[in-house]
């Protein structure tokens, strides 16, 4: 983030909350990177001691966010920035593009791992976006739902986003798994439509879940926990992902990844289990819902028997300008230990509908990611979230 962004958000601070807001803001934020980067240290050394090993390099991609509608393009966020000067990376998020998917394939299917198969993607998908001509229509009292398979508020040509689906799909490039029936809290943003609140109506006028007062960028509260709750509440979350996804893709889903990798324990990994969900994708910690955090490693299981895989490496250019050269040293560290070198990688970095350069820059990156991957380890293999979980507890 730069001088200017910091700026303009300490300004836009201060006009909301005085001299007071910018410092319990700053200590907010010295806190938060305090508390990431000790939990993250203590959790990628638990891993490396006790995480699952591989003696042949194990290459995972796992991405995630496809088929949520965030952002529905520049104009959008062009009407956006006239109330708020805040910056994030999910600013430029939007749905992606049957394009997109064809170009991401086009990388993928470029490099081969040792078993002549191409590189994959897990694709972790949230099943459901707003009907905002319903919720609209209910005076925002009822939330209604509009599933992907039915269609989407921001892409036209539905038929033609599914069709590049399933190619990926039916050319073993691309994997989808659950990542949740929504990614972010539906009783929350009714509450702040019926309260009149102007950011969020303006938002949903655009068609955008919204930005929240609070929030540090654009739609950013699109992107909130939603298993911090209920018992009841977290089963059915749990279940209407499923069945979505089995009605969906016409599989089932054998791993997840948890909005925001946060989870209750044990509540959502039973009703996980229940469902013929296996194994947690995430990062070395899982938030919990007072604020902590609790460190896993891969290969651990859970009270009822879930899997944890954790995310040994980053590749995000749009987020955290993660070059190749910093992803490639992080894969070569993991295969140095004879742990799997799983990627973490959104969907921002493949999607053009806000801009194309994004896009752009993120297949780039991949692509050098991959040709020095294949150049230095011939031996890699290419797995996917699930093939990993079924591996792992075949071994165990």
């Amino acid at each position: 983030m730069g001088i200017v962004t910091k700026a303009q958000i300490a300004l836009a601070t201060f006009r909301r909350g005085g001299l007071g807001g910018v410092v319990r803001r700053l200590r907010m934020s010295m806190r938060a990177r305090w508390r990431k980067s000790w939990y993250g240290w203590r959790s990628r050394s638990l891993n490396y001691k006790k995480g699952w090993r591989s003696k042949q390099p194990i290459l995972v991609i796992e991405s995630d966010d496809w088929g949520a509608e965030h952002v529905p393009g520049a104009d959008a966020l062009e009407e956006m920035k006239k109330d708020t000067v805040e910056s994030s990376h999910l600013n430029y998020d939007g749905l992606e593009r049957p394009e997109d998917i064809e170009k991401l394939c086009e990388v993928l299917c470029a490099y081969q791992d040792a078993n002549g198969r191409p590189a994959v993607m897990t694709m972790n998908f949230v099943m459901a976006n707003p009907d905002f001509e319903a919720v609209e229509q209910s005076g925002y009292s009822v939330f209604k739902a509009k599933t992907i398979d039915e269609g989407f508020n921001h892409e036209p040509e539905k038929d033609r986003l599914w069709d590049s689906y399933r190619r990926g799909i039916e050319d073993g490039m691309l994997v989808p798994q659950l990542h949740g029936q929504l990614h972010f809290c539906p009783d929350d943003w009714l509450a702040r439509l019926r309260q009149g609140e102007a950011g969020t109506l303006k938002a949903f006028k655009l068609r955008m879940v919204g930005e929240n007062p609070n929030a540090n960028g654009i739609g950013i509260q699109s992107m909130a926990p939603i298993y911090h709750t209920s018992k009841e509440s977290i089963r059915h979350l749990v279940e209407e992902g499923v069945r979505t996804f089995r009605q969906v893709f016409n599989m089932s889903s054998l791993t997840t990844i948890a909005p925001c990798y946060a989870w209750r324990t044990p509540e959502t990994e039973q009703a996980l289990l229940s469902n013929g969900v296996l194994a947690m994708q995430g990062r070395e910690y899982q938030c919990l819902p007072n604020g902590s955090v609790k460190p896993h490693y891969s290969g651990e299981l859970g009270p009822g028997g879930i899997l944890y895989m954790i995310r040994t490496c980053r590749l995000e250019p749009i987020s955290a300008g993660t070059p190749v050269d910093e992803c490639f040293a992080q894969i070569s560290d993991a295969f140095a230990r004879h742990i799997p070198a799983v990627l973490c990688s959104h969907r921002v970095n493949y999607t053009s509908r806000v801009d194309r350069s994004i896009r752009d820059k993120g297949l780039a990156t991949l692509s050098g990611v991959l040709k020095r991957v294949t150049q230095v380890y011939p031996n890699v293999e290419f797995l996917s979230s699930d093939k990993l979980a079924l591996r792992i507890l075949q071994k165990n």
